[in-house]
């Protein structure tokens, strides 16, 4: 059932045991994370967290700087949760990850870095994203749903027109403006968190999706050689978002780390 308590990330809610928090990532919301709610919440406690002015987090104002997100993430943890928990974070998500355990390592139970990557943005790319926010800030703009969502998902998904892409392309256009904005600046403002990597001391797992057209799979795949105590999950036939596109494969890699966690401590 949804959350709603003062002062925290608003989100959806299944199963018991162990706590594993879903951080989604641009511009969706947390219904990305429904194959995970279903799935997951069979072997431990899920929780699918909205960012600031996304879903139903829409009334919590949205900051512009990775920081800024991270910090709500952060205190949502500590006002919700005893003891450190298990991360996924997705994309821009990811970002955020990264961000937490360089500035609050002690609320990480265990990583999961989907879809991302840890370099900043190049000049160009950079330029991209201010290039979209002037768009948003246009109250004439035209912002173009169609390749956003198409970008999303693997080629052969989007062709086929089916659910998976009907619903990626209803969560892009529903997205509010002032959350994709405050979004593209905190992304495009990031830092290097490559050395963040080789800092990470809990269990790790890195999942990518071969046919990922916005986060080349070498940038992804190159993270399992920087993090410690990490795996790697490559998908085929999956693009971005390899939660929705393959929510099985992708639970697998989960439920495997958390056997790795071991039984939980009372």
């Amino acid at each position: 059932m949804p959350t709603k308590a003062p002062g925290e990330l608003p989100g959806v809610e299944q199963g018991s045991g162990r706590t594993v928090v879903l951080v989604h990532g641009y511009p969706v919301n947390h219904t990305v994370w429904t194959g995970q709610l279903s799935g997951l919440s069979k072997v431990c406690h899920v929780v699918a967290l909205d960012l600031p002015g996304y879903g139903l987090a829409s009334h919590v104002p949205v900051p512009d700087t990775l920081a800024g997100f991270s910090a709500s993430v952060h205190a949502t943890l500590l006002a919700r949760f005893r003891g450190p928990v298990v991360i996924v974070g997705h994309s821009f998500g990811g970002y955020i990850l990264l961000e937490l355990v360089r500035s609050h390592p002690e609320v990480v139970e265990a990583v999961v870095l989907a879809n991302t990557r840890a370099e900043a943005d190049s000049p160009e790319a950079r330029e991209k994203r201010f290039a979209t926010v002037r768009t948003l800030e246009d109250p004439a703009g035209e912002f173009d749903v169609e390749a956003t969502a198409k970008g999303l998902v693997a080629p052969s998904t989007w062709a086929a027109q089916g659910p998976i892409a009907r619903t990626v392309r209803e969560l892009v256009a529903n997205a509010p403006r002032a959350a994709m904005i405050g979004s593209l600046r905190a992304m495009a403002g990031r830092p290097d968190l490559t050395p963040v990597l080789g800092s990470i001391r809990v269990p790790a797992v890195v999942v990518w999706g071969e046919e990922d057209q916005l986060i080349p799979t070498p940038q992804s795949r190159s993270m399992v050689a920087r993090i410690p105590a990490s795996r790697g999950v490559g998908i085929p036939s999956v693009g971005h978002l390899s939660c929705l596109e393959a929510p099985d494969t992708f639970n697998l890699a989960v439920t495997e780390l958390l056997d790795r966690l071991g039984p939980l401590r009372a």
